[in-house]
Parts: structure tokens; sequence; C-alpha cells
């Protein structure tokens, strides 16, 4: 694995970077950014790229996305649910926003779940686009930083753990799926049988 993330071209793992940060930054969940960073991490270890590269691409991408996630807010909140619109045009969000918006704007780029509402929210209560610019920009910032800079660190002795370790624990896991197959084709006959029966 150590050798195919070192033959990739670090170009392409910015691009990689910058598109997932992007998607994720806009608030659309379940989008695994982790993944080119962790390839840079060895990237940046080989030589072949620079951690402020990495971070330079992964922040542009997660703040561009988040400033296009608030802008279609607006427009697409009128196709979610009335209960969801409610409580975004609401006073109370609206208060909420107002009050702790960049501190929410903040934390929202890094726990996903406040993500997308954050994201939603701010947009459509007319939160302040120049405080959102600016909070979204630190969010962003803090966001890749950290986890760019964990990953750098961290990623490629963990990615080496992984090798050493994936012999001894290849032929449980391949144990373990054999038992799960039997188990349902198990399952699968005794339920024809009971069928058979019943008619």
């Amino acid at each position: 694995m150590l050798a195919w993330l070192d033959s990739l071209n670090p170009l392409w793992l910015h691009f990689a970077s910058f598109s997932l940060m992007f998607l994720e930054g806009m608030g659309i969940p379940g989008i695994p950014g982790f993944l080119p960073m962790l390839a840079l991490a060895e990237s940046i270890q080989a030589g072949q790229t620079t951690l402020i590269e990495a971070l330079t691409w992964g922040t542009l991408g997660n703040w561009l996305g988040s400033l296009t996630g608030y802008r279609l807010a607006a427009s697409l909140l009128v196709r979610l649910p009335q209960s969801w619109q409610k409580l975004a045009r609401s006073r109370r969000t609206a208060r909420l926003m107002a009050r702790y918006g960049g501190l929410l704007v903040v934390v929202s780029r890094t726990v996903g779940s406040l993500r997308t509402p954050v994201t939603l929210y701010a947009g459509a209560s007319g939160y302040a686009w120049p405080a959102y610019l600016a909070w979204s920009a630190v969010g962003a910032l803090l966001h890749v930083g950290v986890w760019q800079t964990l990953l750098w660190r961290f990623g490629p002795e963990i990615l080496r753990r992984f090798e050493e370790l994936q012999g001894q624990l290849l032929p449980y896991l391949l144990g373990a799926a054999a038992l799960i197959a039997v188990w349902g084709w198990y399952r699968w006959r005794r339920g024809s049988r009971v069928e058979l029966e019943a008619d």
C-alpha cells in the first residue's frame, strides 16, 4: 500500500483533497475527506509534496464548499420538509445564529452532524455574509490544519502497522467471512424449506 501511495502523482492527490473537502464543506454528509489527506501524508513523508501545499488545497476546498453551501441553502430550503423550513426561518434560529453563529460555523467544519444543519441554517436565516465568510475560513483552516497535520505526523506509521498486521489478520478475516457466508446460506436454505412446507 505504501509503495502504491508513493507512486501516486501529488497533483491528483491535491485535486482529490480539494474536491472531497469542497463537497464536505457544502454540508454533504458521508464524504471521506480523510482518504486523500492520508495519501498526502505519505507523499509529504516521501518528499513529493509539502505540508503547506496539502493544507492550502484542502483548506481552500473546504472553505469554498462552505461558501457554496451557504449560497445554495436559501434556494434549496423551499424543497425541504416544512418543519425544516420553519426551523431554519424561525426567530429562534436567527437569534441562535446571531449569538453563537461564529462558534457554530467553526465547530461545524469538523463535527459532521452539525455541518449540514449549520450550513443550511446560516444561509436560510440570513446570517451575515461577511461574518460567515470569515468564520468559515477559520473553521476550514482549523479542520484541515489539525487533521492533515495529525495524519502527516502519525498516518504513515499507522499504515506501516497496518501492513505488518494485515498478513496476520487476513486468515481470521477470511475465516469470519466464510462463517458469515455459510450462516447466510443456511438461513436461506432453511427459509426456502419452510416456504415449501407452507405451500
